[in-house]
């Protein structure tokens, strides 16, 4: 068995979107998931479950980084759309890279964190460890008030090797104030010093 961090995951208020929104916000979910696969050490198994939900594998290790990753992404495919994460860690078995067929108490820490979520932060880890667990509702609260330009923003500087922000700027075509003011607004150097202390916790 391999350890696991497994988000299982819903689109909020999804019956307000139509087919061609709802499919924009699974093309964001799947780029993201692939990006997150190309990290250092990284490897990712994404899937779509009834109709708004999802679900996705990653290391352990990426967590918090990656759950915040796929925020921005939903949140750059138009204002106020976001998504649920229950977030499981723990041991898993993924036969042939099929998540409908996977077993462990990873999957079943995920399903039970999302059932969990009613009001309030939208990512939850009710089993993870202390430093995840810190860190959720503060960085749920900074991804709820991102725009779409900041959560692009967000998307790029919060990999673990991210762009510089003249060479972002340049992807996005803005000027390079303007993307330094975003990155701000969005709190990255925030988030990125949680993550790090979450990825370096023993």
């Amino acid at each position: 068995m391999q350890n696991w961090a497994v988000f299982t995951g819903d689109i909020v208020r999804s019956s307000d979107m139509g087919a061609d929104a709802l499919g924009d916000v699974f093309a964001a979910l799947e780029d993201a998931a692939r990006a997150i696969g190309l990290w250092p050490d990284s490897d990712t198994i994404f899937a779509r479950f009834r109709g708004d939900g999802w679900q996705l594998a990653l290391p352990v290790a990426y967590a918090l980084r990656g759950a915040l990753v796929l925020r921005a992404a939903v949140r750059t495919t138009g204002k106020g759309r976001d998504t649920r994460i229950g977030i499981g860690i723990g041991d898993g078995v993924i036969k042939n890279r099929d998540l409908a067929a996977a077993d462990g108490s990873a999957f079943l820490r995920s399903g039970h964190a999302l059932d969990a979520i009613k009001r309030g932060p939208l990512m939850a880890a009710p089993d993870g460890p202390l430093a995840l667990r810190t860190a959720l509702p503060l960085a749920d609260r900074i991804a709820q008030g991102w725009t779409p330009k900041q959560a692009q923003v967000a998307y790029a500087l919060l990999a673990p090797v991210p762009p510089t922000q003249e060479a972002l700027a340049g992807t996005l075509g803005r000027s390079r104030q303007m993307t330094q003011k975003q990155a701000e607004a969005a709190g990255i150097h925030a988030l990125l010093e949680s993550c790090e202390a979450y990825e370096t916790a023993k």
